[in-house]
């Protein structure tokens, strides 16, 4: 009889992603809980493969009927508020989705007695601004949140290690560095780099593409390699330990920029401006980390090339914008 394995968020960028792997091992009945009305635009190709049921992080009672009805051995708990911009004007959303969300969820495993191992996605944003000088961040470097998204994952952090302390349920906490791929929505910076070239390639916009800050400097990891590395974070993680997981690539937003664009045969027609709407009202310079705890632990390294990270996702905006979907 093959385990179940349940995945909070599944209709997202990520979680869709982890669908997809783990559907291709082959050795586990995958749910997901998605919102009531939820948009499945990212998994339509594998409707017929996983169980989806209706749930809303926020509220107790739907929570607990998810796992009731799933009752899986594994939660990957992906399910979350991650845009940091708008969480400056709805910073008590993120809270609840976020901190209470979390609660909802190890509560319920709680109070329904599952012996599950859980899997919680936090990020390096609980950090905050580190100063070049204290670089790289490791699992030992301070928090110090400097957005309300990041200060919501702060708390959902510390729930974790309640529940592990009070209850023992078997948690593994991990903080991800940048992670770029298809199906990522244009909030995130390279999908929106990548959304505007195709429309201009298109002839649906202007040779202009409008840029936030350019300075940031990343890690940058294929979002098949980072569910790859969760599914060893789960299998082998120790519970209650911290894992930060990036790859080595490591480049600032502008070179990024100038990489794609450099992709299009548009390229010398093409040149961006700042639009002060896409700049934060706080922002970190650095999220460089050290992630060779994790790798020693598990043996894992990426394996997919920041090239053909960039293609994939400007692939795949070109064919959203060919047909119109956004």
């Amino acid at each position: 009889m093959k385990e179940r394995i349940l995945i909070t968020g599944i209709t997202g960028f990520v979680g869709s992603h982890l669908a997809d792997f783990l559907l291709e091992q082959g050795k586990a009945e995958i749910y997901g809980g998605k919102k009531i009305n939820g948009r499945l635009r990212n998994i339509r190709h594998i409707l017929d493969k996983v169980q989806l049921i209706d749930f809303d992080l926020i509220d107790y009672f739907s929570v607990r009927n998810l796992l009731k009805e799933s009752r899986p051995s594994r939660i990957y708990h992906l399910g979350a508020l991650s845009w940091v911009t708008p969480s400056w004007t709805h910073p008590s959303a993120y809270m609840q989705v976020n901190a209470i969300g979390t609660i909802n969820l190890l509560e319920a495993i709680r109070e329904l007695g599952l012996k599950t191992r859980v899997l919680v996605s936090c990020t390096p944003e609980e950090f905050g601004d580190v100063p070049k000088e204290k670089l790289p961040i490791t699992e030992e470097t301070p928090i110090a949140p400097v957005n309300h998204y990041a200060a919501s994952k702060v708390a959902q952090d510390a729930i974790c290690m309640s529940y592990y302390a009070s209850y023992k349920i078997p948690i593994i906490r991990t903080r991800a560095f940048n992670h770029e791929g298809p199906r990522r929505d244009i909030s995130g910076a390279l999908a929106s780099f990548a959304y505007q070239i195709a429309r201009i390639e298109a002839g649906k916009q202007e040779p202009i593409i409008k840029v936030g800050n350019l300075d940031a400097k990343r890690n940058f990891t294929h979002v098949r390699d980072m569910v790859r590395a969760y599914t060893l974070a789960m299998e082998k993680g120790m519970p209650n330990e911290l894992y930060l997981i990036g790859s080595d690539n490591i480049y600032t937003i502008k070179e990024c920029l100038e990489r794609l664009i450099s992709l299009s045969p548009s390229k010398n027609e093409i040149r961006y401006v700042v639009d002060q709407k896409r700049v934060r009202p706080t922002e970190l310079n650095y999220l460089i980390g050290d992630c060779s705890k994790f790798r020693k632990f598990t043996g894992w390294k990426p394996e997919i090339s920041f090239d053909d990270t960039l293609k994939d996702i400007l692939g795949y905006w070109r064919g959203f914008v060919a047909d119109d979907l956004y």
